[in-house]
Parts: structure tokens; C-alpha cells; sequence
């Protein structure tokens, strides 16, 4: 049996646009299930596969793993899978997965899919797998009893009930594929995601009113002593930030082995990864879980990081990449719970390693009434901190969000001057989406930037920070791996530096790809790309 795993994350509306040197862990977490059932399978990008004239492999079966944006691919390749099958005789099961499935009855309402796994989907796909759904098709006998999963019968649409959270065990029962690196264009330049920790531990929720006229009522459950009281909201207002659905989709933070992540780097820095992202809602997370156990991780602040273990982990890391060319950077970092300690450990095994941390908005207003654990006033410490390190920093905002003003614009423009001015190398802005199974997934998308004066005024501030600080690459040297030629002019090509940065368009590599090299650079073309060329001095 083969199986195909598109991975549409980030593809909107079929192709990367920012995120072209990304290979997540959820794809290569299916391709590990699938081994454990010496079930064949490769990893294909959106993009490839509507590219493609046949399929990428003589594929029985596909996957599909996408957030709510990408709907718009989704939907292409699912019109693509079906021509290009459609000479079969056999059914084919076309599976859909990642957050976009968050939607519920209203995704397989407007797609050609069979089924969806609805968040953790390591046990999900074990149970379908052994109930034969490849060979006995989608029949209500083989999933009415699958929790965890909605489908289609009989033209009616079914959603079973929520599969629990996977236990820490659970999740550490499953590695997910280091081989299928090797799937993706130009996986020696990709930054390779890990996963360190899954879920979140923010279970406070926003204080703003919501568009059923539900708002919290300062009850005290987010704030209970009893941590697995914050479960369950009153008022059935959802945990974490207002905007985001990791608490409610993924549940608590647990962490996995040191063992297993040490594992797994290994491995895939043996088939040639060199630039490795320990991935996590909060990296400092990562065991705090053990400090609670067996309540639930629904605290964002208490306890402090479990600083045994964060040491052992970061130290078995340094011993495996000393002495190679290989960087591991860290992504992400909550500032509540960056300590003096927390940041010391850091620089020590991984010095002067690049982390982001949220702010979203420069309002301490602003911040308490999304629901956020950490204050501006926090973030700006963490920086400064990172700075007395030689740690990078980058901070993360977001224009549009409900309850934004003009006076919390005018705020976050400020604060991120501030921020700007202490060294922190990107402002990274997006722009509000609701998503499904966050508080604020009912709220209107807000306008485009262009057309409302409070977030053009954050998005201009972010752009203008970044061509500064884009300013300060010119002249200097970087060993960058030439990943991929450029999309619109074929005489240049894409690389990316190993220690971290902007992406680099450089004028004369073409026949260097995959290479490390040395790049001078020359040129800031925008905000987010500068230009360079081969240093041969």
C-alpha cells in the first residue's frame, strides 16, 4: 500500500510564500505512524503536487495536512487528486488532518473528503488503521466508534465525539519520521522542526465580549489552585489567547523524552539537516509538566522552568553539534517564564542561538484582555535579557485583533521602537484571522491594513524596523546555505544563513545549490530579503 501526505501547511492558495524553507513535524508524524504499519508513504508539498503532471508516487491512499488559510489549496487538491485518479477502479481514501480540521462539519461541507482527524492524530489514525479503513473503505460500521474523527454518511455529516488528549506516554510512544526529510526540495537549507512540547500551558482566557455576548465574569476558574479546575470554563469560553486554538485542539502542555528528541536529531542530522527549530508554544515548558504532575500543565507562569532538565536537554545537544555546521535555534519562548537563569542555560549550550517570543500587542491593557500571559512589560525584560546574553531575539505581533484602538496601535508602535532599540533582530506582523475552536473564532476578519489607520500604522512601523535592521547586514559575511533558484529570475538563487537571518538573493550560485557557502552582503532589497554574492576573497 502506498500512501500520499500532501503537505498544504502555509500554502494558502497553493504555493509558500513565506515559509518556503519549512518542514513541519505534524506530516513527518504521519509518515511515522504509517511505518509502524510498514505502510509506504512520501511527503509532497502543495505546490509540487499541482505542478505535477502524474502522481508523485502510484499512490492507494491521501493525506492531506493544512491550516484554516489554506482552504483555498485544499480544495485544488482535491480537484487534481481526482482527475488523476479517476481512471481507477479501486476507492481511494482521501483523509484530511492539521488545524483546518478545527472547522468541523463546515470543511466537509464544502470538500471531497472522506474523512478528518480533529486534533492529536498519532491514536486517531493507529485505530483507523486497524479497523482496515484502506481496504474496507469509510463505512459507518468501521468509524461509527473512532472518537476523534468527522466523516461523511449517507450524505449526512457526522462528528464523533473528541478524542482525550494524549497522554505524556501516549505521545511518547510515537516518533515521528526522520527519513521523510528527504521528501522535500532542498531539505539541507530547511529549517526542521522538532517537537519539544505540545499544547500550551496559558489556560487563562480573554476578558473581551464575545459576539454571543458571553465575557468573563472573574470567576476564578482560570486561576484555580486545583490545575485541572481550568479545564472547564462556565461560561464555556475557550482557553488561552482570544486568537489562538492550541489549548483547545492540543490540550495541555507534555513534554516529549529527551531520549526521543536526542533521537531524532541524530538522525536527521545524519541525513544532512543543518538548520534544526525546537519547537513548542513555550520551549520553557519543556518537563515542566513533571513539576505538576499528575495535575495537568494549565499554568503559564508557576511553576518556574524545570532547569535540571532543560539543562540535560540542551547539553546533549551541544555535545552532537560541536564541531559541525549544524544550528539549532529555538522557537518559542513565552517571556513569563524567560528567567536570568533560563537565559544563562540557554547561552550556554546554544550561544548566541536565535528564539521568538509573542508580544502581539504593545497595550499592558490590550495584552490582559486577550487573555495573555505575559505582558509587554515582560517582553521587553525577556529582550533585554537575551541582549545580556548575546541571545537574537524576535518578536511577534499581530494588527487587527478585537479590541485593538487607536491608542493600543499607537501603544504597540512605540513599544515596538522600544523593542527595536534594546536589539532584537524581526518584527514578524500578521494580520488577525479567526480561527476555528479559539474565543474570537466568530469575529469578522478585520480590513487590510491599507484601510485602517491603526493597523497600517503597525504594519508600517514593523516594515520600517525591519529595512533598518536589514541595514546592518550590508558588508558583512555569511555562510549561507544556496537553497533553491529564485522564483522570478532564474540567473539568482535562494539561500539562507546558517546561523539565522534574512533570506538571501544571491546573484552568482546557480550552480552551487545545496552548498554551503561564503556571501557577501550587498544589497536590502526589502524588509525581508537582502542580496549578496559568492565571496571569493
Amino acid at each position: 500500500m502506498n500512501i500520499l501526505i500532501i503537505d498544504a501547511l502555509g500554502s494558502e492558495r497553493g504555493s509558500r510564500r513565506f515559509t518556503r524553507d519549512v518542514i513541519s513535524a505534524g506530516p513527518r508524524t504521519i509518515a511515522g505512524v504509517l511505518k509502524n504499519f510498514s505502510i509506504n508513504s512520501k511527503i509532497v508539498l502543495a505546490e509540487q503536487f499541482l505542478q505535477a503532471k502524474k502522481l508523485p508516487m502510484d499512490a492507494d491512499h491521501l493525506f492531506i495536512s493544512a491550516m484554516t488559510m489554506d482552504f483555498p489549496a485544499v480544495k485544488r487538491i482535491l480537484k487534481k487528486w481526482s482527475k488523476l485518479v479517476s481512471s481507477r477502479d479501486s476507492e481511494t481514501v482521501k483523509i484530511l488532518g492539521g488545524p483546518i480540521t478545527a472547522a468541523g462539519t463546515r470543511i466537509l461541507l464544502n470538500l471531497d473528503i472522506d474523512l478528518g482527524i480533529i486534533g492529536e492524530a498519532e491514536v486517531t489514525l493507529t485505530e483507523l488503521i486497524k479497523h482496515k479503513i484502506f481496504s474496507d473503505g469509510c463505512t459507518n460500521n468501521t468509524l461509527g466508534n473512532i472518537s476523534g474523527i468527522i466523516f461523511k454518511s449517507n450524505q449526512e455529516i457526522i462528528e464523533n465525539i473528541r478524542r482525550p488528549f494524549l497522554s505524556k506516554k501516549q505521545l511518547n510512544s510515537f516518533q515521528p519520521s526522520t527519513e521523510h526529510i528527504q521528501d522535500y526540495p532542498g531539505y539541507r537549507a530547511a529549517r526542521i522542526y522538532i517537537e519539544c512540547v505540545r499544547g500550551c500551558s496559558n489556560f487563562l482566557r480573554t476578558k473581551l465580549k464575545l459576539p454571543d455576548g458571553r465575557m468573563c465574569n472573574d470567576c476564578g476558574t482560570c486561576t484555580a489552585s486545583d490545575l485541572a479546575k481550568r479545564f472547564k470554563c462556565p461560561l464555556n469560553i475557550p482557553p488561552g489567547c482570544g486568537y489562538c486554538s492550541v489549548p483547545m485542539l492540543y490540550g495541555p502542555s507534555r513534554s516529549r523524552t529527551i531520549d526521543n528528541i536526542i533521537s531524532e536529531i541524530k538522525e536527521l542530522i545524519e541525513l544532512g539537516a543543518l538548520r534544526l527549530i525546537l519547537g513548542a508554544s513555550d520551549f520553557l515548558d519543556f518537563q515542566r509538566d513533571e513539576l505538576v504532575a499528575p495535575q495537568p500543565l494549565t499554568d503559564p507562569i508557576k511553576p518556574p522552568p524545570n532547569y535540571p532538565q532543560l539543562e540535560e536537554l540542551l547539553s546533549r545537544i551541544n555535545d552532537i553539534i560541536t564541531e559541525t555546521d549544524v544550528f539549532v535555534f529555538i522557537e518559542n519562548i513565552k517571556a513569563s517564564l524567560f528567567t536570568e537563569q533560563a537565559a544563562k542555560l540557554i547561552a550556554t549550550y546554544l550561544p548566541n542561538t536565535t528564539f521568538s517570543i509573542g508580544c502581539e500587542t504593545g497595550s499592558k491593557t490590550h495584552s490582559k484582555l486577550l487573555g495573555r500571559s505575559s505582558s509587554p512589560n515582560e517582553v521587553l525584560n525577556a529582550v533585554r535579557l537575551a541582549k545580556k546574553y548575546n541571545l537574537r531575539v524576535h518578536t511577534y505581533f499581530i494588527h487587527g485583533l478585537p479590541g485593538q484602538t487607536l491608542q493600543t496601535a499607537i501603544e504597540t508602535k512605540r513599544f515596538m521602537q522600544k523593542l527595536a532599540n534594546e536589539g532584537i533582530e524581526k518584527v514578524t506582523v500578521y494580520k488577525f484571522k479567526p480561527i476555528p475552536m479559539s474565543a474570537f473564532e466568530n469575529i469578522p476578519p478585520p480590513p487590510k491594513a491599507l484601510s485602517d489607520k491603526a493597523s497600517k500604522m503597525i504594519v508600517d512601523t514593523a516594515i520600517r524596523i525591519n529595512h533598518e535592521k536589514k541595514q546592518e547586514y550590508l558588508g558583512s559575511i555569511e555562510r549561507v546555505i544556496i537553497s533553491e533558484f529564485a522564483k522570478k529570475d532564474k540567473s539568482k538563487v535562494i539561500g539562507y544563513s546558517l546561523r539565522g537571518g534574512p533570506t538571501i538573493l544571491i546573484d552568482n550560485g546557480t550552480s552551487l545549490i545545496g552548498k554551503i557557502v561564503q556571501v557577501k552582503i550587498n544589497k536590502v532589497y526589502s524588509d525581508k530579503l537582502l542580496g549578496g554574492t559568492i565571496n571569493s576573497s
